[in-house]
Order: structure tokens, then sequence, then C-alpha cells
């Protein structure tokens, strides 16, 4: 099946894929300042998803992509992003 990114980030999965992508950027962010137990369990709980979402889209799209993340910007790419699912700039 053929990934197409657009229907794709408008799915149910691809929505929960954004907000988990989203949410595990805020509690790194946070991290920074307060490395408390719940900051921890926020990074565990995304991590968990992002493991779950991401053998999803290896599944059905035989695509393997990675979080990345850096000052300038975070979102979710083939290993050497040469292929962006999305990007978002800060």
């Amino acid at each position: 099946m053929k990934l197409n990114k657009k229907e794709f980030l408008k799915s149910e999965l691809g929505t929960a894929m954004q907000e988990c992508v989203k949410a595990w950027d805020y509690w790194l962010e946070i991290r920074r300042r307060n490395n408390s137990e719940a900051v921890r369990k926020g990074l565990d709980w995304c991590q968990a998803q992002w493991v779950v979402l991401q053998i999803a889209i290896k599944q059905f799209y035989g695509i393997e992509y990675h979080f990345s993340r850096t000052e300038e910007y975070y979102g979710v790419c083939t290993e050497d992003e040469t292929d962006w699912l999305f990007k978002v700039e800060r």
C-alpha cells in the first residue's frame, strides 16, 4: 500500500501520531527544567505510544519513520531525514 501523506495525517492514526509527537516534544522541553516523576511518566507514555505507531506505519506501508527533534524543529522522518512525514518548525 502506498502512503498518501496528506490523507494519512488526516486519519485517526495520523492524528494520533501528530498528537503523540507534539506531546513528546513538550515533555522533553519540560524535562530541561523539571525532571520529576510526572515528567518521566509523560515521557514514558509518549515513547510507548510512539513505538506502537511506528510499528503500525511499518506494517501498513513498509516505511520506518523516526522521531526527530532539534532546537529548530521536530517531526517524523526516515532515519536519514530525506523523507519527512511531517515537520514542525519552531
